[in-house]
């Protein structure tokens, strides 16, 4: 394949990720219709069955990328809280936590609660969510022999915390239980609680 022939194919497949992408804002996950990717980006359906194979594979492309910078935002926004500091102390671990009833966490989990159940029945879209969770996860690892290498002395830090309950429940349960569970403050006392014990 040319150079040339390389750059329309990208371009190509781009401009139907980004209709993939409105049409999934417009319509969500369940309302996506190829015919209407296919219109949005200007090419014929045949051709996005070219490069995804069918709506699962497209489906699988567009919704690993959103959950990807999903998980990379939020890594990214708690790693610079985290790291900024020399020393760490548990307090500033779950300060750093996104909050659970308010600001831009939320409307993240709603994302990928929807993402999740559509991996329930679409196989190359649960095999990407796998691949990232598991290259996730060894960051996460990463950044617990960080923390525990800058923990201020005197500071106990339980790490089973993150990767048994945090990692595994709280962006995707947490939003079922709702505010009648628990309140943020009891969500806080809580992780001090279990970090330092």
């Amino acid at each position: 394949m040319s150079t040339d022939q390389s750059m329309r194919v990208r371009q190509a497949r781009e401009s139907i990720l980004r209709s993939a992408r409105r049409e999934i804002e417009r319509n969500g996950i369940l309302g996506l219709r190829v015919a209407d990717v296919a219109e949005g980006a200007n090419c014929s359906v045949t051709q996005i069955y070219r490069y995804f194979t069918d709506r699962d594979g497209l489906l699988a492309q567009v919704l690993g990328d959103i959950y990807e910078e999903l998980l990379a935002q939020s890594g990214g926004t708690y790693r610079e809280a985290i790291f900024s500091h020399d020393v760490i102390t548990v307090d500033i671990i779950v300060d750093a936590l996104p909050r659970l009833f308010d600001g831009p966490a939320v409307p993240n989990q709603n994302v990928r609660l929807q993402i999740l159940a559509a991996s329930v029945t679409n196989t190359p879209l649960r095999e990407r969510l796998e691949q990232i969770s598991r290259k996730v996860a060894h960051e996460w690892e990463d950044g617990l022999d960080e923390i525990e290498r800058r923990l201020a002395p005197g500071e106990n830090f339980d790490r089973r915390v993150f990767t048994m309950m945090l990692a595994n429940f709280l962006p995707y349960y947490r939003i079922l239980i709702g505010e009648g569970g628990f309140t943020q403050e009891e969500f806080t006392r809580f992780l001090r609680d279990k970090f330092s014990s």
